[in-house]
């Protein structure tokens, strides 16, 4: 009767050991990067642009084990510029329906105010690609 909690204890030692050398086997694999942060609209921007520009060097190539890793690191960065671009077009969207808003109502500081806030956050993602358009404009005209 004494041997079967020192069989249990055994086993739960031995299932113990070797779930923390799986678990140590999974980090090498895996190791987790800190991201770049963007704090802002502008720091999420830059990081996209930067990050992107190494995404697809890199999914353009073979994609070796090496390459694996860069991609695995740089989606640390990206996943965090794009919630922080998310969250700036979230609030892009409420100003936009307070413009909407204002304007049913003719208010002109309300449609002045947000429409300010819209376009603000608007022209600083579109920024060259807004430009470039610009241009395309004014050589057809």
């Amino acid at each position: 009767m004494k041997a079967l909690p020192m069989i249990l204890a055994g086993a739960t030692l031995l299932f113990n050991v070797a779930a923390t050398a799986s678990d140590s086997g999974d980090e090498q694999r895996y190791n987790h990067f800190k991201p770049e942060p963007s704090e802002n609209l502008e720091q999420a921007i830059r990081n996209l642009t930067e990050y992107n520009a190494k995404l697809q060097e890199i999914v353009n190539g073979d994609l070796d084990s090496q390459d694996m890793a860069k991609v695995h690191e740089l989606t640390y960065t990206l996943e965090v510029a794009l919630a922080r671009l998310s969250k700036e077009l979230d609030v892009a969207a409420n100003s936009l329906e307070e413009v909407h808003l204002g304007s049913e109502q003719l208010n002109k500081q309300r449609v002045k105010g947000f429409g300010k806030s819209y376009l603000g956050t608007l022209n600083h993602v579109l920024g060259e690609h807004s430009k470039h358009h610009e241009s395309d404009h004014k050589e057809h005209h």
